[in-house]
């Protein structure tokens, strides 16, 4: 019936199989959600539509001159250029709304499916199709008619009552197709988008955000599905004895003995609902978190966030081990990483993973996804694919890891995301962290809807010790005798600073020891050559002396297990997480931690909230001057730290509670995709930042693929990247060389005349 008209060049696939496949692929997305989303009847059928006819403007000339020139063959009609075949296919819905002669009127206006028609490949923008404005456009009589032919057996073939429907698209037909291009814009502006975001706007309509993602990403999923001519991800499914099982192997090959759940663990099994979970590094938080998942129905998905890339690429390495492949014919991961380099990462591990996988995988399509936490805080701003990475949280378990490493803006926007995913999406939450202080402890158990008495506490390892803490006032540069003489000795050290700046100028001191400097401003590529060679200098020379000057990112990244600690002093909750890479594996042998006063820099810049935070953690920890310290002393110590702060009363949380809304209302009308700065989004705390290329490797990846260029990229700070020098790369112009120093040993610095706020949080 369409068979011969075009929808794609691979294969000559025609317009009725690619349509086919979508309805088929909505087909299986309604059986799969029909019963749990709560959308009624009108919901399915307006979705139904959709689907049908999303593609009903590559039915043109336009798009079929432009496939018939792509595979070198003959053209149908002279004269008319490629133009956006959405355009078409959303302006015969469009006009089908307005007519007022409908033999349907009880079949209501649905702009939501209309918005989600438009935009199905291209964000939603005030300027959306005007590149197409004075274009000529022409689909012939004889194809409109085939495919409303095809249409109406599909139609009769899945809602056998809405087959007048069909009467009206047709009227609609006649109305729109000798219409020039310039006018059905006029139309589409004038008469659909404008009056329809200017009501959502005066009414602060934010609820309709839901009513047009969950049109699109029924119509995304579907499309993006028969593209790829595959089925909907397949359902994981697993118990406990499989956690059981996979943990005992783990074990096992560590040369340890499985001795069974912890308490902890096994609560977290049965917990029913939203859990909050409070145990000590290395107490098995994963294992509890998978526990908890396992009790998930069906297709929900699980998404397992984390602070770090680093930290995500690990534990997606775990879970892919751990869940496996499909049983689908053609077999695909189960578990997904996704971050900003996630698809570097994949393609190191595999050379044949595909743009189309990563597109997919960025939204949430598998079962299993890992990813740093702005995966999902994006969302709410209509970044990205929001609208598909939204509907996949719908019944998910999200797992959050960490949750006091974020600051209070990030914070904010995290218990934000919660109350709306918990509102309109059913998500269910295991926040867990080794320290939080009481108040926090009580404002997200408020916001996951569960008692106080709830919290679950990991109590088994409450009394253990693992490390002995010493408070200097001495220097670092005061204490090198004492790090010299441990390395002298043959143990691992960690020094661990606040500022990438110190960091390097300390690699630089230790010149002649054996020693790596570990940072966030290393190229991509460097940064795992560094992880892989710090973890194998602990494996293969266990009893060497070995220095590694670290900044923050070694507090939540590398899973090391040191001798020694010497940190420049920081919050109380970060020293802590500083001290769990040593020691980790609780050896009889305490560790030593040594704190050193913190620079004038870290305290004015960098840990700026609660007021006076870093002088109250390091007279608290004075007073336990030469201790070992159990997990408990340690919980204690963080409240007694934080026992007056209230976060809530933190102007930048109260600031990210309301900025989805807000920014939405005023640069979105709640539907737009968001297009303005990204600094207005993520304007703290090192979530603005800018991948850039050190300009010394111009040369040499001239030429050089996409993937070699995206290893020799690193993230800097927006502010930084604009007060420096930088060039576009002449092949692949997202790439952008950034005038700096740069080496493997140290890292990239910033010239001197970029260097113009001293405030970088860089670490």
């Amino acid at each position: 019936m369409l068979d011969h008209l075009l929808a794609k060049t691979k294969d000559h696939e025609s317009l009725g199989m690619h349509t086919g496949l979508v309805l088929k692929a909505w087909a299986e997305l309604r059986q799969r959600y029909g019963t749990i989303l709560g959308e009624d009847e009108a919901f399915w059928f307006d979705s139904f539509v959709a689907a049908l006819f999303h593609d009903f403007g590559k039915a043109s000339l336009n798009f079929q001159n432009m496939l018939l020139k792509a595979l070198k063959e003959p053209v149908v009609e002279k004269g008319y250029e490629p133009m956006r075949h959405e355009f078409i296919s959303g302006m015969l819905l469009a006009a089908h709304t307005m007519l007022s002669n409908r033999s349907r009127k009880d079949l209501p206006t649905n702009t939501a499916q209309i918005f989600a028609v438009f935009t199905h490949h291209k964000d939603f923008t005030p300027q959306l199709f005007s590149e197409d404005g004075n274009k000529q456009w022409k689909i012939r009589p004889e194809d409109a008619s085939a495919f409303f032919a095809f249409a109406r057996k599909e139609i009769i073939d899945n809602f056998p009552r809405q087959v007048d429907f069909l009467n009206d698209i047709e009227s609609a037909w006649t109305f729109i197709a000798n219409k020039p291009t310039h006018s059905l814009l006029l139309v589409k502006d004038g008469a659909i988008v404008e009056p329809t975001l200017k009501e959502l706007k005066s009414a602060r309509r934010y609820d309709y955000r839901r009513t047009y993602l969950m049109q699109k990403a029924v119509l995304v999923i579907a499309d993006w599905t028969a593209s790829g001519h595959r089925s909907i991800e397949q359902e994981l499914r697993y118990d406990t004895e499989l956690v059981r099982r996979k943990v005992e192997e783990r074990v096992s090959k560590a040369k340890g003995t499985f001795t069974g759940f912890r308490d902890f663990q096994k609560e977290s099994a049965i917990i029913p609902g939203n859990v909050l979970a409070i145990a000590p590094t290395g107490s098995g938080k994963t294992e509890a978190a998978l526990l908890w998942a396992s009790q998930r129905e069906g297709y929900e998905k699980i998404v397992y966030l984390l602070p770090t890339r680093v930290t995500a690429n690990a534990l997606f390495k775990r879970l892919d081990d751990f869940f496996g492949m499909t049983t689908d014919p053609q077999p695909e991961r189960y578990t997904a990483v996704v971050h900003s380099s996630a698809k570097l990462f994949r393609l190191d591990l595999d050379e044949s993973y595909q743009s189309l996988d990563y597109l997919r995988e960025s939204a949430f399509f598998k079962a299993v996804t890992v990813g740093t936490v702005d995966q999902m805080l994006t969302q709410g701003f209509n970044l990205g694919w929001w609208e598909m990475k939204t509907f996949h949280l719908f019944r998910a378990r999200v797992i959050l890891d960490e949750i006091h490493a974020y600051a209070p803006y990030t914070l904010g926007l995290i218990v934000a995301t919660i109350r709306y995913l918990r509102q309109h999406f059913q998500t269910q939450f295991y926040i867990m962290t080794a320290t939080m202080p009481q108040k926090l402890q009580m404002l997200l158990a408020n916001e996951l809807r569960i008692e106080q008495s709830q919290i679950l506490h990991d109590k088994e390892l409450l009394t253990k010790k693992r490390n002995r803490f010493f408070v200097s006032d001495l220097s670092v540069d005061q204490l090198r005798l004492s790090i010299e003489r441990d390395l002298y000795a043959g143990k691992k050290v960690l020094l661990v600073v606040n500022t990438v700046d110190e960091a390097i100028r300390l690699y630089e001191a230790y010149d002649g020891f054996q020693r790596t400097c570990y940072h966030s401003r290393f190229i991509a590529k460097h940064r795992t050559d560094k992880e892989k060679a710090i973890l194998a200098n602990e494996e293969n020379s266990p009893n060497e002396g070995f220095l590694l000057i670290a900044t923050q990112v070694v507090e939540v990244s590398l899973d090391i297990d040191y001798h020694v600690l010497y940190t420049e002093n920081a919050p109380i909750d970060t020293i802590i997480q500083r001290a769990g890479r040593v020691n980790r594996k609780r050896r009889e042998t305490l560790g030593e931690i040594i704190v050193f006063p913190h620079s004038a820099k870290a305290e004015e810049f960098i840990y700026t909230s609660p007021v006076g935070i870093l002088t109250t953690t390091f007279d608290v920890l004075k007073q336990h001057q030469n201790e070992a310290l159990s997990e408990q002393d340690l919980l204690n110590m963080v409240e007694e730290v934080y026992g007056e702060w209230d976060v809530q009363d933190d102007i930048m949380y109260q600031d990210a509670l309301t900025k989805y809304e807000r920014l939405l209302h005023e640069k979105c009308s709640y539907v737009y995709d968001f297009s303005d700065e990204l600094e207005q989004v993520f304007t703290r705390e090192g979530l603005d930042t800018v991948n850039v290329i050190p300009d010394c490797y111009k040369a040499e990846l001239f030429g050089r693929s996409i993937l070699e260029k995206s290893k020799h990229e690193v993230a800097i700070r927006n502010h930084r990247f604009k007060s420096g020098r930088h060039t576009a790369d002449q092949d692949h112009s997202w790439f952008k060389y950034f005038d700096c120093d740069y080496d493997y040993e140290k890292g990239l610095r910033f010239k001197k005349k970029a260097d113009t706020q001293p405030h970088t949080y860089n670490h």
